[in-house]
């Protein structure tokens, strides 16, 4: 059976499972499988946390599916908050504001609103970035258990740029300040000539969720006018974090 044929039925056995709890002959039946081979990609999903068997052996949906669905409605969710704070900041700064969540070891950019400029960055909607290059991601790190800090850091640490920051005891000390300070700063350490300065968001629990950032060209951000930024992008983080409580 090829990858791409078993790829197929195991999510024609998921979206069986999606309305109601199935026993393994039922399922094999809806899908149009022999039954053991409907018992073995259930198996696997199974493992996988995809879906998880009941008393009476029948199965429903799992833990995993539950919480991938509950990432997406987050990220949706937050997207249509930031909306207006993000279309504010670029505005305020006349720089592109965006808004990322973590994802792993990497931040996923999920919206961007461009500036008047003539020159302007690229729009990042869509990469998934290393979290020690970005300021969103050194928020995300700040917030993060130890164990998973540490695990980071003990891996290969991207360094595209000569301002690169890589050293692991570097990266505790500006985490450190982030925790301090409530915002993070990176210049020029993802592209030369970028400079990005982020904001975190928070659920009603505490949880870090995402971030808000500006970011714009090395030689005319952030400029003389740091401190504006650092304190506008804190109340446009704050108000978000406000408006999405109770959907963490």
């Amino acid at each position: 059976m090829s990858g791409v044929q078993s790829a197929g039925r195991a999510f024609a056995l998921l979206e069986a499972l999606g309305s109601e709890p199935l026993s393994l002959t039922e399922l094999a039946r809806r899908v149009g499988l022999p039954v053991s081979t409907a018992a073995r990609l259930l198996g696997t999903l199974e493992e996988l946390g995809a879906i998880e068997r009941l008393e009476g052996n029948a199965y429903r949906i799992g833990p995993s599916i539950l919480q991938m669905a509950s990432g997406l409605d987050l990220v949706s969710r937050l997207q249509a908050a930031a909306k207006g704070e993000l279309e504010q900041l670029s505005e305020q700064a006349k720089e592109a504001a965006g808004l990322s969540v973590p994802v792993g070891r990497q931040m996923h950019f999920v919206a961007q609103v461009g500036s008047s400029q003539p020159v302007q960055v690229r729009d990042w909607v869509g990469a998934r970035l290393p979290m020690h290059l970005v300021a969103a991601g050194l928020l995300a790190l700040a917030y993060q258990d130890e164990r998973f800090v540490e695990e980071y850091l003990s891996g290969d640490l991207d360094s595209p740029t000569p301002f690169s920051v890589v050293r692991p005891a570097q990266i505790l000390l500006r985490l450190e300040a982030v925790r301090r300070d409530g915002f993070a700063w990176t210049r020029e350490e993802l592209e030369t000539d970028i400079n990005s300065v982020a904001a975190p968001v928070f659920s009603r629990d505490g949880s870090f969720v995402g971030a808000l950032h500006l970011h714009g060209p090395a030689s005319r951000f952030p400029g003389s006018g740091h401190q504006v930024f650092e304190r506008e992008i804190l109340r446009a983080a704050s108000r978000l974090s406000k408006a999405i409580r109770g959907i963490g």
